[in-house]
């Protein structure tokens, strides 16, 4: 009998080890997502700001990949913290993971802009800006895809206070009722709830806003990916079900080029979310498989995401004292050449920084449970 329930333990302990190790196709996905928001960027700087169309209109589409972010990160951080729901010991933890994941590489990313800035930058608007905060307003970001990680900060913190004891749950099932009630009013007509009546506006939009509404859908999929191993052949379908709906609804913004309308937007969310679910666990129960080497694309996916910015900058400082050389260069070549110049800055930083300080802050790190 103890034989068995040893067994039944190693298998269970095996099991929470894949379902927390890095996942090949959630890193290539990352990556894909990234390199669409920097290529979008690229061709408008090919562009010129014009409106006129580079390549015939090539380009990626940046918006569907931003929102796959945000269910990628709900996913993350519920299949990596679920064993934490109510331990307050692993809340330092968490956030210094958070912290560290988040702010050493964004601020290496300020140095180029604030290169040229910084002179005519206001103290106060540098502190908003180095500081992340979710809790100002909308304001012009030195790093453009900054904006996002203040819905992650948000995203963080909430669920810091998930993680607490007793409360934890009371407070998940609150900021979900709440962020939905608050779109969603005809699902509860006597409520009225409308968040921005009763919070600032910074806070309503980015704890309470329709982006949140996309974690949650995150959070449902890996809470259920650590749980659950349903059937390669159910997840197969479930993949192809959730890959059509994904094609139709980005279909119908532009081609993920333009932001959903709020009645879309769970729709949206599980379908990303299934997608992500299925990909995660076929690959964890072997019926996926993809080669090990292109995990280091994953690595790459957060420095090409904030060094593209820097890339085009010192492209555009170039271009501004050499205005003749745009012309000369010609569309295919200025692309490629941004496209290099960010993928060869990523790989750099991954490579010298990242990785390094990393592995430097979690050797050094002082909450780790014994």
């Amino acid at each position: 009998m103890s034989a068995t329930i040893n067994a039944g333990a190693v298998e269970a302990a095996a099991m929470q080890h894949v379902a927390r190790r890095r996942l090949v196709s959630l890193e290539v996905a990352r990556f894909a997502a990234a390199f669409c928001v920097c290529t979008d960027h690229a061709v408008s700087f090919v562009a010129g700001g014009n409106a006129r169309p580079v390549l015939h209109g090539f380009d990626l589409p940046p918006i569907i990949a931003v929102l796959f972010f945000f269910v990628l990160s709900g996913f993350v951080i519920a299949q990596a913290h679920a064993d934490d729901l109510g331990d307050k010991r692993a809340i330092p933890r968490y956030l210094w993971r958070r912290f560290c994941r988040i702010y050493p590489l964004y601020w290496l990313s300020l140095v180029v802009p604030l290169m040229f800035l910084w002179r005519v930058s206001p103290p106060g608007y540098l502190l908003r800006i180095a500081t992340l905060s979710p809790f100002y307003g909308n304001l012009p970001e030195l790093v453009p895809p900054a904006w996002s990680l203040r819905f992650e900060i948000a995203f963080y913190l909430m669920f810091a206070l998930v993680l607490l004891p007793r409360v934890g749950k009371p407070i998940l099932a609150l900021w979900i009722g709440l962020a939905v009630l608050n779109w969603y009013p005809w699902l509860l007509p006597m409520a009225r709830v409308h968040i921005g009546n009763y919070v600032p506006g910074p806070i309503a939009w980015r704890v309470f806003g329709t982006h949140d509404l996309l974690f949650f859908s995150g959070l449902a999929a890996g809470f259920g990916f650590v749980k659950f191993q349903p059937p390669a052949r159910s997840l197969w379908a479930a993949l192809l079900l959730s890959t059509l709906a994904l094609i139709a609804l980005t279909a119908l913004d532009q081609g993920g080029f333009a932001y959903p309308p709020v009645n879309r937007v769970p729709l949206l969310g599980a379908s990303l979310a299934g997608a992500i679910f299925c990909l995660a666990a076929l690959e964890r129960g072997g019926h996926l498989t993809l080669p090990g080497p292109l995990n280091a694309l994953g690595a790459l996916s957060y420095p090409l995401y904030l060094f593209h910015p820097a890339v085009i900058f010192l492209g555009s400082v170039w271009f501004y004292y050499h205005p003749d050389a745009r012309p000369r260069l010609g569309d295919v070549t200025m692309l490629l050449a941004t496209l290099a110049g960010s993928l060869g800055a990523a790989a750099i930083v991954s490579m010298a920084f990242d990785r390094p300080v990393q592995g430097w802050v979690r050797k050094r790190y002082f909450f780790e449970k014994k």
